[in-house]
């Protein structure tokens, strides 16, 4: 089997504010000569959210990860789709990603859905020919029928959801990641979804998926991780 991805003492540290909010170094030195004068180890304490995290995943593999709130899982899909970098470690990946970690995630709020299903193709590198050939796919999922003109900022989260939802399962990746998007949506748009998955799962795209939905876990995970304040405690 093809490993897809490797995760090698992968670590990821953010710098809280004294109010629990996080800040970059840069806001931290700035903080440090405000008119307190106190220094940075007064005024920041560093939080790890991912502490030495290695493992594997073979291609084809739909791997669930577990975990409280808190224990890293989100940070670890972030990790994995680019959206931040680790502080220490090394992350190797030998495919294309895709990811719906939050909903309308990549969404223009001023745009029109229709202008946004464009955008996000264009960024997952469909030219626009190509978007026009699963466009009505993507309207036909989503279930949003003349909305798809109106701006998202006018969206319910469940409109969103669904678009972003239609968009990220339509455009072929190698790897995509899900982070908690059964809990979105009505009874109808969750079959849809896993109907969805079941084509991926057969098309053998490989899934990273942050679930709490055991029913989830045990139709489609071939393999489970557990993380737990930021460690990987199950493999």
């Amino acid at each position: 089997m093809k490993t897809i991805i490797s995760i090698r003492n992968v670590s990821k540290k953010y710098i809280l504010h004294p109010d629990g909010t996080r800040g970059s170094f840069k806001e931290a030195i700035f903080k440090s000569f405000s008119k307190r004068r106190q220094t940075l180890h007064q005024e920041l304490q560093e939080f790890w959210a991912l502490k030495n995290v290695s493992f594997d995943v073979q291609a084809g593999e739909i791997l669930g990860v577990l975990g409280h709130n808190g224990s890293g899982k989100s940070t670890l899909l972030k990790l994995l789709s680019r959206i931040t970098a680790p502080s220490e470690g090394e992350i190797q990946i030998n495919g294309s990603v895709r990811s719906l970690l939050e909903v309308g995630t990549g969404f223009h709020q001023e745009l029109t859905g229709r202008e946004n299903v464009y955008l996000s193709c264009a960024i997952y590198g469909l030219s626009q020919e190509k978007t026009s050939e699963v466009f009505d796919a993507i309207l036909e999922f989503s279930g949003i029928g003349d909305f798809i003109d109106i701006p998202v900022k006018f969206y319910s989260s469940g409109m969103g959801v669904r678009l972003a939802f239609a968009v990220s399962t339509h455009v072929k990746a190698d790897i995509l990641l899900l982070d908690e998007i059964w809990a979105v949506g009505d009874m109808e748009f969750q079959h849809k979804s896993l109907k969805k998955m079941r084509e991926l799962i057969e098309s053998g795209v490989t899934v990273l998926m942050v679930t709490h939905e055991q029913a989830v876990i045990d139709e489609f995970c071939t393999r489970t991780i557990r993380l737990e304040k930021g460690q990987l405690t199950c493999i």
